[in-house]
C-alpha cells in the first residue's frame, strides 16, 4: 500500500509560488530628478533673498593696505593749504578736497587772466602745497605701500552759457603715487593740425 502513495507524491509536481513583480524604480527617478533641479533654485533663490536684503547698503572695498597713505594728510594741514592758496594774485576762489586718495585743488582765477597769470598761478599752488605737503613724501609711492596723487587745476573760467570755449585758459598739474609731474593745457589742443581737418570734415 505504501507504493502507491509513493509513486504519486512523485507524480505530484511542485507548484512554484508566483514572484512578487520588483518594485517599479519610477519613483526613485522622480526624485533625483527633483532634487536635481532643485538645488540651482535654492541656490539662485539664496542670492536673490540675499541681494534684495543688502541693496540699501553700499558696496564697501579696501583699496588701501595698512603700509599705504603713509604719512596721512590732516585736515589742518588742508586748512593751512587752503589759507596760502587764497593769498594768489588774481584768484578768486579756491577750492580743495581729498577723497578717493586723491588731493583736487581748483584755482578759479579772474575772468580777465591771461595765460602767464593763469599758469603761474598754477605753479606757484604746486610750490605752496610742496612746502606743506613735500610731494616725494606725500605723493610718492615707496617700497612699503602707495601714497596720494594730486591734481592742481588753474583757469579763468570753466565753459557754461555765459562763458564760452573761445578765450578759456586752463592748466592741469597731475601728479599720480607712481608717476611724473605732467602739466596739460587742456583749452589747448595737443595736434592742431588733426583739429583743425575734423573741424573742416
Amino acid at each position: 500500500m505504501a507504493e502507491p502513495n509513493k509513486a504519486s507524491n512523485k507524480r505530484q509536481r511542485k507548484v512554484k509560488t508566483p514572484r512578487q513583480p520588483r518594485q517599479k524604480q519610477g519613483h526613485l527617478l522622480v526624485w533625483i530628478t527633483l532634487i536635481i533641479i532643485a538645488i540651482p533654485c535654492v541656490i539662485v533663490g539664496y542670492v536673490l533673498l540675499t541681494s534684495m536684503e543688502e541693496q540699501n547698503e553700499p558696496v564697501v572695498g579696501v583699496r588701501f593696505d595698512s603700509g599705504d597713505l603713509n604719512p596721512k594728510i590732516e585736515q589742518s594741514q588742508l586748512d593751512q593749504i587752503q589759507q596760502e592758496l587764497s593769498g594768489i594774485g588774481g584768484v578768486e576762489s579756491v577750492t580743495d578736497n581729498l577723497k578717493s586718495a586723491t588731493l583736487r585743488i581748483h584755482l578759479n582765477m579772474a575772468d580777465d587772466a591771461d595765460r602767464g597769470t593763469v599758469e603761474a598761478a598754477m605753479t606757484q599752488a604746486r610750490d605752496i602745497v610742496n612746502s606743506i605737503l613735500p610731494f616725494d613724501t606725500y605723493f610718492t609711492n615707496t617700497e612699503n605701500g602707495k601714497n596720494y596723487d594730486i591734481e592742481i587745476d588753474s583757469y579763468n573760467w570753466i565753459v557754461d552759457g555765459s562763458h564760452p570755449q573761445d578765450g578759456q585758459i586752463y592748466f592741469k598739474l597731475t601728479k599720480t603715487g607712481a608717476g611724473n609731474e605732467v602739466v596739460d593745457v587742456i583749452s589747448e589742443p595737443k595736434d592742431p593740425d588733426l583739429v583743425s581737418e575734423i573741424v573742416r570734415q
